[in-house]
């Protein structure tokens, strides 16, 4: 797979391309909202084609991580979300986990 990223939007926004070895692909647009220290991700995929795009919306905690919530319903109809938490980062890059 090759991850590719992008300054767009006059630089207000950073777009990133996944290109995976089976032909598929996936994009995301990762705006920061300054004023209230947010972060807004609109992901789309090739696999899940939608009219809307769904967003991620978060910031930093104390410990210098990055959440990012989204709404999701579950299966059997419970509410809830996915939470993106990226951490250990450095100049070099940094982890993340989807839950």
């Amino acid at each position: 797979m090759t991850w590719e990223w992008k300054y767009i939007m006059n630089g207000l926004a950073v777009q990133d391309e996944t290109i995976k070895e089976d032909g598929s692909h996936s994009r995301s647009i990762r705006q920061f909202k300054a004023d209230s220290s947010r972060w807004y991700v609109h992901y789309y995929s090739l696999k899940g084609l939608s009219t809307t795009l769904p967003t991620w919306e978060g910031g930093k905690n104390e410990d210098g991580n990055i959440i990012l919530y989204r709404d999701n319903t579950a299966p059997n109809e419970t509410k809830g979300w996915y939470r993106l938490t990226f951490y250990d980062i450095s100049d070099l890059g940094y982890k993340w986990i989807g839950e």
